[in-house]
């Protein structure tokens, strides 16, 4: 069955090789972590609770799309429990990555809606998430799950200046 889960040990290899595909083929849209530099769980942790984030970070929960009769580690969804100014431009309430080998194959539009019954949890009424102007295929699970094009925005990211759509639904 493929379902939503918190970050767990079972799944931390396929985790792990999810993230080397995604360095293989140089995808930058969302990072997966390097979980052998790290203790990953515990990083999550401190997100979900809020506490010893970096500057400018606000408390998020993770989960997990996996398939459980393969113990294989599909996506990764991070819903955000605010926003900061910055992240109202650029990111918004909920950022995904799909494994590169799963592209295109509709994980994503699902797992944004299971995500969606947990930030409705998390007390989110109005979800914003945001992408890239030529994220074609990001644009689509957004549309899919309801989303509108709320507006587009010009943003500096990593010292490039790119156009971000913005993308909102109420919960």
């Amino acid at each position: 069955m493929i379902t939503l889960v918190e970050p767990c040990e079972k799944y931390l290899q396929s985790y792990m090789e999810a993230h080397d595909e995604y360095e293989m083929h140089g995808v930058e849209t969302y990072a997966f972590d390097d979980a052998k530099a790290y203790d990953i769980f515990e990083k999550y942790e401190n997100y979900r609770k809020e506490r010893n984030l970096p500057p400018n970070r606000v408390g998020s929960h993770f989960y997990w799309l996996v398939d459980q009769e393969r113990n294989y580690f599909i996506g990764e969804i991070s819903i955000r429990h605010r926003l900061t100014d910055s992240l109202r431009r650029y990111g918004g309430h909920i950022g995904y990555g799909i494994r590169f080998s799963e592209w295109k194959k509709g994980y994503g539009t699902f797992m944004l809606g299971l995500a969606l019954e947990e930030a409705k949890k998390l007390g989110i009424t109005t979800a914003l998430i945001t992408c890239d102007d030529d994220n074609y295929g990001s644009a689509k699970v957004m549309e899919k799950n309801g989303f509108v094009l709320q507006d587009k925005v010009t943003n500096i990211v990593n010292g490039s200046t790119i156009t971000t759509r913005r993308y909102t639904k109420a919960l």
